[in-house]
């Protein structure tokens, strides 16, 4: 039987090994999954800690992201008990129920992902047709997007393509549509994970390492 509910209006998922949400979730499964290091379905803050980390971001950036992402905001609403767990972990088969208001849309209410509404937000945001955003027009697309009084959702659409911006956008100041769409899927973080690792830096005005070292 199939009985579907307010969180999944589809009805039940297949259930998932741990493991799997990297490449068999749903796309904010796939989206949220780089920052499970030991990929065993359950996010801690060091793991997010360490997944920033890994992306080039120093260590006051990575910290406080960390803290902010699994205390403010994501770590009660995934988790499948009633008590707060000290540890704030983010259970991935539920990430769908932290999903917040004042965003584009682009992930619906199961955490799928919706081509329409992605399409939309550079239809209406790419002022040149450039196939990109500068930094100005994703303000636009903040101010666009922002639900009254919903102060929680537009604050953390701010920090996520914020953090996106300074991670991806080229030398122009452009963010690409395509690594917009790639980081939806998670693929984009493995790919400049990877770059990293090869030794390509972050520069320190995008969140870089300070001195080189932290």
């Amino acid at each position: 039987m199939n009985i579907a509910s307010s969180r999944t209006p589809s009805g039940p998922k297949p259930k998932l090994k741990p493991h799997q949400y990297a490449t068999k979730g749903t796309a904010l499964q796939k989206h949220v999954s780089f920052w499970d290091r030991n990929k065993d379905g359950i996010i801690y803050p060091w793991e997010s800690h360490a997944g920033f980390r890994a992306l080039g971001f120093n260590f006051l950036i990575s910290i406080t992201s960390a803290l902010a992402f699994h205390i403010l905001h994501v770590s009660y609403p995934t988790s499948p008990y009633w008590i707060p767990d000290p540890r704030f972990p983010v259970y991935l088969e539920n990430i769908h129920w932290a999903k917040h208001g004042s965003d584009t849309e682009s992930f619906d209410e199961e955490g799928n992902f919706n081509e329409g509404k992605f399409e939309h937000i550079f239809e209406k945001y790419d002022r040149d047709q450039k196939q990109g955003l500068y930094f100005s027009e994703i303000v636009d697309m903040w101010r666009g997007n922002r639900n009254v009084f919903d102060f929680v959702g537009w604050a953390f659409q701010v920090f996520l393509w914020s953090y996106l911006w300074m991670l991806a956008a080229d030398e122009a100041g452009v963010l690409h549509k395509s690594d917009v769409r790639r980081q939806y899927d998670g693929s984009l973080y493995y790919e400049i994970e990877r770059r990293r690792k090869m030794g390509e830096r972050l520069p320190w005005w995008r969140g870089g390492a300070l001195f080189g070292i932290l």
